[in-house]
């Protein structure tokens, strides 16, 4: 009978162990779940054009053409980082979005009531995303895709 008692008890203790264990890795992931887009991923920069305040196209300066540049988006955080063909970096930035239906806001660091923020028209199809702004009557359209 003592067997009997002693293997109820460990069976009883390996099951609610097993629950613990459970509820404590469940926890754990709500704890660090963090908020994604469906922008979320890595994206590179393949075009960027550039038109003045009637809509003709204005040429984008040779440096920018001459600019490799990768976003990275995640958790509503990005970062974007410019390099040169050779892979010099030239610079950086990082910071919060904020993504509506219509608009993406960048705020480059990461308080947003204290930082720089520009705003974008966006759009999503085909694993290319293209951003527009609008900057002193200059519209600037971005065009990026989705790295694999």
């Amino acid at each position: 009978m003592r067997n009997l008692y002693s293997g109820f008890l460990l069976g009883l203790l390996l099951i609610c162990s097993s629950l613990f264990y459970g509820l404590a890795l469940t926890n754990s992931d709500r704890k660090f779940q963090q908020d994604s887009s469906v922008l979320d991923g890595t994206w590179r920069l393949v075009a960027v054009h550039q038109f003045d305040g009637s809509g003709k196209a204005v040429p984008v300066s040779a440096p920018a053409q001459a600019l490799e540049t990768l976003k990275i988006v995640a958790n509503r955080h990005f970062s974007r980082i410019n390099t040169t063909s050779d892979g010099r970096i030239v610079s950086t930035s990082a910071g919060l979005i904020e993504l509506t239906s219509d608009l993406y806001h960048e705020y480059n660091g990461f308080k947003p009531d204290q930082a720089h923020r520009l705003a974008y028209q966006w759009r999503l199809a085909d694993g290319r995303l293209t951003q527009r702004r609008t900057e002193q009557g200059r519209v600037t359209e971005e065009i990026w895709q989705l790295v694999d």
